[in-house]
């Protein structure tokens, strides 16, 4: 009797990676590994930016931005991100891979988190932070961290540059 819990198997696990964007180099690191990763195993692949709009409604609130400051941070962030994408997008096709592209907001765990919930990703890929030994706790380290610990499918985290990238057969 079969679990209607379970889903069943048919011999391919991952059939959509979500490509977390921050326009670091380990980003573009984990964007060669997501390229490579969806191409051995014919997975679609989508590339999102995450604008914090949570952190700059925090420095609003804390009167360290006025409104006007806040929506052009905001606007500078989002080209930003824009450009990133676009960046990514170009070394995807140069790939010979199609790449989806969307820029979300909110705070940069949960929108991550949802996004992919909602979208079916089976993975999430994204590069890893700090000098490669675990001793940066910036903002977005924590919640690269809450990424790791609340998704409900598997994280890649790219720690390396090209390591992991010229791992994969």
């Amino acid at each position: 009797m079969s679990d209607p819990n379970v889903k069943s198997f048919d011999g391919t696990f991952l059939r959509r990676l979500l490509l977390v964007v921050d326009g670091s180099q380990l980003s573009e690191e984990a964007a060669y590994f997501a390229f490579r990763l969806a191409s051995r195993l014919g997975c679609a692949l989508e590339a999102v930016y995450s604008v914090d709009t949570a952190t700059m409604d925090y420095l609003l609130q804390m009167h360290i931005f006025v409104s006007e400051e806040r929506e052009e941070f905001e606007a500078a962030i989002e080209e930003k991100g824009k450009s990133y994408l676009e960046r990514v997008r170009r070394l995807a096709e140069a790939c010979g891979m199609e790449l989806e592209t969307k820029i979300l907001r909110g705070r940069f765990h949960q929108t991550i988190l949802d996004y992919g919930k909602a979208s079916q990703a089976d993975a999430i890929v994204l590069g890893g932070w700090g000098d490669g030994h675990g001793h940066s706790k910036d903002t977005f380290s924590v919640e690269r961290e809450l990424i790791m610990k609340l998704a409900e499918c598997p994280v890649f985290v790219i720690k390396t540059p090209r390591a992991a990238s010229s791992r994969i057969y």
